[in-house]
């Protein structure tokens, strides 16, 4: 039996991650994500393929519903897949969320390479598998869940090939560990990523960040309350570009506990996605997914974790455009997380040139975004066609990101039973970040390999 991996996103980048295991003459697709960034990633996704034959795939599974993890599959559909989609409950419910959101957004940009009645088509395919419930996918081939920590529903994929020999007697197994996202161990919400795996042969491992690491909670918690203490004291508006999924959330959740405690102002909070506040929808239907404070605080005593008294959801264009407008201070949480599009682009046209105002990144920008041009304070940015003066604030807090850092990758490896790990491939990740990740865990002992582009890597 020969097993093949070949990755044809995330390879050397973040975003689009897209990995294919051969199997004999078979295969497995683990995510089918879409390209994020400006206007090249946006070609390549209209341009994009399946790179093997549909009929040759067995099944799709989604490690969690980033976009940049499932953000391509109605293209899939379309080009003739109909086989099952297989994920936990949480990431179907805000996949459906994200994808019909998507199509919305390349309707509005006119740039359509998949409907709505795509999105419908690609959702009933979906089906949902519980964490630790095995799942055969064929005789040989075995497939569980676990939890990866990173956002609601997210998994840690592991892949378990069975080998035979002639007349059925058993020659060996082979177990591939597909990371997708790896979470962290201090997330407000989500339990930590498992370890208590069986022991993988190989693990394809993200990267993004690979060179870095995060500030302590504790510490980013009190850098939050004084960024939104001085902003309000100068006249100011806070506003937090997000990812709709888990990052708008834990803000509020955030949010809440600081006005509680009493080391923030009880002022008007907007969050501005339809998104974000359907996400949060999702979020009250799976409290299975949070971790024992979030259940003891919350759950177990009925309220709502992602409330808070000042919250305002803005619904329409015209209410986002009068919050844009506002001069008084207030904290403006907006989609999308990068900036590239969505109402965020409103506030900042409103907002930027003013020096009493804060803009607060809370998420990895990547690179050809706006987002990263004014997270690295460049004078003047383009939105929406026009010049703007950066005169706000521009603060970030790595803290608040659901990615694990080099040093919690390697926390987590040295809780999982690797006597057997052969190999770590690096997916998900920028060339210096992943640079630097293979030599920090090369110096611990393990053999890595950066996955390049158009490499099929065959798998013992």
């Amino acid at each position: 039996m020969n097993i093949e991996l070949q990755s044809y996103g995330a390879v050397e980048s973040v975003t689009g991650s897209k990995h294919f295991l051969k199997i004999d003459d078979k295969y497995i697709l683990i995510d089918y994500g879409a390209w994020q960034g400006g206007q090249e990633e946006e070609k390549q996704n209209q341009e994009f393929t399946c790179p093997v034959p549909v009929d040759k795939i067995e099944t799709v599974l989604i490690s969690h519903s980033h976009n940049d993890h499932i953000g391509l599959l109605p293209k899939l559909i379309k080009e003739g897949y109909k086989g099952k989609i297989r994920s936990t409950p949480a990431t179907r419910d805000l996949a459906s969320i994200i994808l019909l959101d998507s199509a919305k957004i390349q309707q509005s940009e006119r740039n359509v390479f998949y409907t709505e009645a795509d999105v419908v088509k690609t959702m009933n395919q979906f089906r949902c598998h519980f964490y630790h419930k095995e799942k055969y996918i064929n005789d040989n081939v075995k497939v569980t869940f676990y939890d990866a920590g990173h956002i609601l529903g997210s998994s840690l994929i592991d892949i378990n090939v069975t080998k035979k020999r002639l007349f059925g007697l058993l020659k060996s197994q082979t177990h591939i560990l597909f990371t997708g996202d790896l979470g962290r161990e201090s997330s407000p919400i989500t339990n930590a990523p498992e370890t208590d795996i069986p022991c993988p042969d190989y693990i394809v491992l993200e990267s993004t960040y690979g060179n870095r690491t995060h500030q302590s909670s504790g510490v980013a918690l009190k850098e939050f309350a004084n960024i939104i203490n001085r902003t309000v004291e100068r006249g100011g508006k806070v506003i937090i570009p997000s990812f709709a999924i888990e990052r708008a959330q834990e803000i509020i959740y955030h949010l809440k506990t600081l006005m509680a405690e009493g080391k923030i102002p009880r002022i008007p909070v907007y969050v501005d996605s339809p998104m974000a506040i359907n996400a949060t929808g999702v979020f009250n239907i799976h409290p299975e997914c949070f971790n024992k404070k979030i259940q003891d605080d919350f759950i177990s005593k009925g309220k709502n974790p992602f409330s808070v008294a000042s919250l305002h959801c803005v619904n329409d264009y015209k209410e986002s455009l009068e919050v844009a407008k506002k001069r008084t201070p207030c904290i403006i949480i907006a989609a999308s997380g990068m900036m590239e599009a969505g109402r965020i682009l409103t506030h900042l046209r409103f907002n930027i040139s003013n020096p009493k105002n804060t803009i607060l990144i809370v998420g990895y920008q990547g690179e050809h975004t706006l987002g990263r041009e004014i997270q690295e304070k460049n004078p003047y940015v383009n939105i929406q066609g026009e010049e703007y003066k950066l005169n706000a604030e521009v603060q970030s807090l790595s803290a608040f990101s659901s990615h694990a850092d080099y040093t919690e990758m390697y926390k987590w490896l040295s809780k999982m039973n690797t006597s057997k790990l052969k190999k770590i491939f690096l997916v998900h990740g920028n060339p210096d970040s992943q640079e630097f990740l293979k030599d920090y865990l090369t110096t611990k002992g393990f053999k890595v390999e950066i996955v390049q582009k158009d490499v099929k890597y065959k798998l013992d």
